[in-house]
């Protein structure tokens, strides 16, 4: 049996932070405000991949009002979910960040090996794209970006 989720983040971006994004940190003059470290990425995976595997949303897992998760890595809570879905497999997840700037083909790359490494997946089963809004709305006006994600799960034979 095949499962579908999708996820969706979005993040303001605030001075004095860095940017991370796909666990990579992206040479910006700003950086997403959130609990953790605020990649929007990571977070947007997440979801799709609880959704799809009826576990729920991400601040059920990682509550925003826990101080252990208080500037935490998104790929450490990428893995502890990994964990949760021991009964699926990941056939593959697309992603778009979707962010006026900066332009972030060049880290790609780098974001598709954490994001594999992390799940223990090939890096040919992820991949991660960005486009703009056109300068329109938050992330046109440069004061957020935001990430969505579709994964397809398939149970795993004997579970």
């Amino acid at each position: 049996m095949n499962r579908v989720g999708q996820g969706f983040d979005a993040h303001q971006l605030v001075e004095g932070r860095k940017l991370v994004l796909g666990g990579v940190d992206i040479p910006y003059e700003k950086g997403l405000l959130g609990h953790s470290d605020a990649d929007v990425l990571v977070h947007a995976i997440i979801d799709a991949l609880l959704g799809a595997a009826g576990l729920g949303v991400i601040g059920q897992h990682f509550p925003d009002t826990d101080p252990q998760y208080k500037g935490i890595s998104s790929l450490i809570l990428l893995e502890h979910v990994s964990g949760l879905l021991k009964d699926y497999n990941i056939n593959n997840i697309d992603s778009t960040l979707i962010a006026q700037e900066p332009k972030l083909q060049d880290f790609f790359s780098r974001m598709k090996t954490n994001i594999a490494k992390s799940l223990s997946l090939n890096e040919d089963q992820v991949n991660i794209k960005a486009t703009t809004t056109e300068m329109m709305g938050f992330t046109g006006r440069k004061e957020g970006i935001a990430a969505m994600s579709t994964v397809l799960l398939s149970k795993k034979e004997n579970t």
